[in-house]
């Protein structure tokens, strides 16, 4: 039973070419918020592979660990866009992008526009 699923599970992996659409969409997803960073300071790193993706939050000025700014993203990505988003790291002050493998560019492109909102009401 438990072969025959990982079998199943392969095939889909393998149709729907989603190992090939999550390396698109998070190359689209890292693009566009290293686009996003390139406007807010407060955005100290955004790294990851596929569509496991982190964006870490500092202060621009000290250099340091920004846990604040985070809620507060967190909170209105929640708020204004239903959007549910993780923090995560030593000092809470990373954001997990971790959509789904099949999920689209338009949902990829409406999460990034939501994010940018965020992080402008946020700082």
């Amino acid at each position: 039973m438990g072969c025959a699923a990982a079998a199943a599970t392969i095939q889909v992996l393998r149709e729907e070419k989603l190992v090939e659409n999550a390396a698109a969409r998070g190359q689209q997803l890292q693009d566009g918020l290293a686009e996003i960073q390139s406007r807010f300071p407060v955005l100290g790193d955004v790294r990851g592979l596929g569509l496991m993706v982190g964006c870490e939050f500092t202060d621009p000025v000290r250099q340091e660990p920004d846990a604040a700014i985070t809620k507060k993203v967190i909170d209105h990505m929640l708020k204004e866009s239903k959007t549910l988003m993780l923090s995560c790291g030593s000092y809470s002050n990373v954001i997990r992008w971790i959509p789904p493998l099949v999920v689209s560019e338009a949902q990829i492109d409406a999460g990034l526009t939501a994010f940018e909102r965020a992080v402008a009401a946020a700082v």
